[in-house]
This record gives structure tokens, sequence and C-alpha cells, in this order.
């Protein structure tokens, strides 16, 4: 692990800019050639109150809630942090808890937000000492201490995130500069401490809580004896359990990282293989795991190997870190000249990648995307050509339904058949004009124009026997894509 100043070389290569310790250094760090997106998207960006505009200064948004509300660390000019939450419809509030120092690398970190905007983080007092904090919705704040903390310079409690009841996980750095994982109640009356069976003992070695579900499940990773990283999944019944991603190095600097789980338990994350090269894993509920890499993610084992010398962001590969109820995950990718990119990938496992307006293309700019909500809109950073730091959101287009219906049905061989395809969504009817392709198995046999929601498309060229149609729409930045379910138009021989 690294010490507080080296942890901010994981946001993009920030270097040493915050003064957090090495647990936001997954949480937060990681850079990707993009592939075309797979539709428009619509994405706004914002700058928080006091944000700095030169070089390694700026707005990082690190989580957003099921409301849309996001919190974040804005870095001003003097090198000071401050805590930031964004209201979904914009408004930004700054956060600074008192008691936070006002030098360079001290200050506020807002990291985590739950359903109801329950925000909690960390700050960095006068004397470089960290405290959590968790900031009730009426703005009211309190301290968190874990008893056994270090008063050490770059030691004492770091909360990482809070579930949906308000209970909070997180670490802390003893005396010793051991880290050990903790788990607040909602109400604040317990706080249990554990550590994960492997874990080492002694100097930046230890146990690191990450993220915790809605049923208290809580995942993160340690760090053994020899500077290897192992994830964990901690169960609601504190059971610990060790996760190894297949391919994960075993030396100093690699291994595996459990970042982020859902409500079902399904776990993201990223491992180190033995060259430092970053690739992203999910693990079900179940246990299996299954790996995967960004189309585009780079693989020099030289680059990557330097990064890790450094304590810098993975500047090879590819990393998951958030992952929503239905599954989707949200993270970035690193190509092969270490410009980061953002990418979602569904359940399923189909990657999509994305770069936010005005990212640069410089090694240790582009854009990042570290966390997603319910609906699927993801909040992240970018970094521009000035290596100056924006936080965006990226709003997911809205799911959309195509029935598709023919007639005549069945209709004789050279009859016309009208097929009309409806396309509905939650989110209104999709704009009249927006093209709806007709296929038959992969070929198009026409389109139609959308009016009030349906497009109609008619032929008499179809053959003789069950013809197997489905309709396309092709979406745009506010509406998903969708496909039908075929529609088995069948054409009779004439005279029959």
């Amino acid at each position: 692990m690294n010490s507080a100043t080296k942890r901010g070389k994981w946001i993009l290569g920030l270097q040493g800019r915050l003064a957090l310790g090495s647990t936001l250094v997954i949480l937060l760090g990681l850079t990707v050639v993009a592939l075309p997106p797979a539709q428009a998207q619509t994405f706004t960006t914002f700058n928080a109150p006091g944000a700095g505009t030169a070089k390694n200064s700026g707005t990082f948004a690190v989580g957003i809630n099921t409301a849309g509300a996001i919190v974040g660390i804005a870095l001003d000019a003097s090198n000071v942090s401050h805590g930031f939450l964004r209201a979904s419809g914009g408004a930004m509030t700054a956060i600074n808890v008192t008691g936070a120092g006002t030098g360079s690398n001290q200050g506020t970190f807002a990291t985590g937000i739950n359903t109801a905007g329950v925000i909690t983080g960390t700050y960095a007092d006068g004397s470089n000492v960290f405290h959590g904090f968790v900031r009730a919705v009426g703005s009211a704040i309190t301290v968190i201490d874990v008893t056994g903390a270090g008063a050490g310079k770059h030691q004492g409690t770091i909360p990482m995130s809070i579930n949906t009841a308000g209970a909070i996980a997180g670490a802390y750095k003893d005396s010793s500069s051991q880290y050990h994982g903790f788990v607040r109640t909602a109400n604040g009356k317990t706080i249990t401490t554990f550590d994960a069976p492997g874990a080492g003992t002694g100097y930046a070695v230890g146990t690191v809580p990450l993220g915790i579900n809605t049923s208290g499940v809580i995942v993160g990773y340690y760090v053994d004896q020899g500077g290897a990283r192992h994830g964990f999944v901690r169960s609601a019944g504190k059971v610990i359990t060790t996760i190894d991603a297949p391919g994960a190095g075993t030396a100093a600097n690699e291994g595996t990282v459990a970042i982020s789980v859902n409500p079902a338990g399904t776990i993201t994350g990223q491992y180190s293989d033995a060259s430092k090269v970053a690739h992203g894993f999910v693990r079900t509920a179940g246990g299996v795991i299954t790996t995967f890499d960004a189309p585009g993610a780079g693989k020099d084992g030289w680059l990557a190997a330097l990064a890790a010398m450094g304590n810098g962001p993975p500047l090879q590969g590819t990393d998951g870190f958030s992952i929503n109820p239905a599954g989707i995950i949200a993270g970035a990718y690193a190509d092969t000249s270490g410009v980061g990119h953002g990418f979602t990938r569904a359940a399923k496992g189909a990657i999509s990648t994305f770069d936010a307006p005005g990212a640069g293309s410089g090694m240790l700019q582009g854009t990042v995307g570290f966390s997603i909500d319910t609906a699927g809109d993801v909040a992240g950073t970018y970094g521009d050509a000035n290596s100056v730091f924006h936080g965006f959101v990226r709003i997911a287009p809205a799911p959309t339904t195509t029935a598709l219906s023919s007639s005549p049905n069945p209709s004789t061989y050279g009859e016309a058949v009208a097929f009309t395809a409806v396309v509905t969504s939650s989110a209104g009817t999709p704009p009249n004009g927006e093209i709806v392709s007709f296929l038959k198995g992969t070929t198009v046999l026409g389109t139609g124009s959308l009016t009030g929601g349906s497009a109609t498309f008619t032929t008499s060229t179809l053959k003789v026997g069950t013809n197997s149609i489905k309709a396309v729409y092709a979406g745009d930045a506010n509406f998903a894509s969708s496909t039908s379910k075929a529609d088995k138009q069948v054409v009779n021989k004439a005279g029959q």
C-alpha cells in the first residue's frame, strides 16, 4: 500500500495530491483506445465549488445514489481538498468538516452516498491525521474515530462506503500504520473491527474494506506479508472468504481487489497479473468468477510495471469499479498509451465504451467511470488536455420495448404484408422520425419512421413458407435501442 501522498496517483496520476493513504487508491484510480460507443449518450459535465483550474487540480466525482445525487472531492488551487454534493438537478453544495486541515494535502473527502442521501467520507486534520465522518440529510455531521486508530501522520479512520440502511464500512490505520477493517451501524452505537485471514501485520499491510451492500455484505482487499493483494467478501454473518481471480499475480503490487457488491451479492473489481496489467472480474454470490477485458485495453507489461513501482494508477488494462442491482458494471480501462476511457459492461457481458466531452487524449488524461446507479447512470471524472479534472454524469438512455405485428397473417405469395412496430418506454414516446429497421435474419428488408411511437413497413416479396421477421429500434441519446420478438409471417402459395 502507499503513503497518503502517493495515494492520489491512483486518481489518473494526480501526483501526491490527495492525502488519504492507500484506500482511495483502488476506489479512485484508473485510466483507457475507446471503441465507438454503441449509441449516442447524454453527458453533463460540472465543476465543484472551489475546484482548482491548474494542472492536477479540479473535480473528482466518485459516488452516485439512486436519486442521481453525486458526491466527490474538489481539489483547490492550494492543494486542499473539499467534499461536495451535487443534487440530481445540478445544485452544488460544498462539504467541509469542522476540524479539517487547510494546508496542502489536507481537507475533506466525500466518498460515499446512500439512497437516502446520507454521506460518508474522511477528513485530514492539520496534523494530517484521518478522521471519518457521516453527514445526515439535514447536513449535521458526526465524526467517526475507531478505537485503535492511530493518531500519527497519515494514520486514523477512513470510511469508504455506506449502504441503504446507513451502515458504513471502511478501514483504519493503527499506530503501526497497519490497516484494519471496520463496520459501523447506522445509529453509530456499534463499531465492529475485523481483519481478513491472511492479512499481513505491520507497516502498510492489512485489511481494507471498500464496499458494503444492503444486506451488510462487505467486500475489499487485504495485503499479505509479501505485499500481494487478495480480495475478500465478508458475509452478513461475519464469515470472511478470500477472492483470488484466476490469473492474478502473487508478488507485491499484484493480486485481486474486490471493489463493489450489489444487493444480490455479485461482486466486481480488478486484478493485476504477473506483468502488473489490470483485468476486470465479476464474481457471483455463489463464487463463480468471470474475468473480462475491455476491447482496446493495453497489455504493455513495461508500462504497467512502471506504474506499479511508482504506486501510480494502472496504466494498462481494465478495472471494474461499481456494479448496480441489474448487474451492470461501470469502470475504466487504460489503452496502450495510458489514456483513460470509461466503459459499462452489461450483466450478460457486452461492453460499451465512452469518453466524456472535453476529455484529453494524453497519458493519464481521459475518462473514468467510478460509480453507477440503479438506472444505469454513471458518475465519474475526466482529465482534459491540460490535465485539469472535471466531474461528469452520463445519463443512461431509458429502456424501450419494441413489439411487432403483421397483417394479413397468413398471406398469399405476392400479397402486400404490412409490418407494424410499436416502440414504448416508461420515459415517454420516442421522437417522430426515428428509424425502425425490419430484418429477416441479418438482412434488412426495409425501414420505417416512427410516428407517435409506431413505424410501418410494407412488402410483397416474402417467400412462401414461414418468414421470421424482427423489428429493431436504433435508439438515441434518451431512449435505448430494442429488438422485437420474431413475428412468424406465414406466406402461402398463390391459389391456396
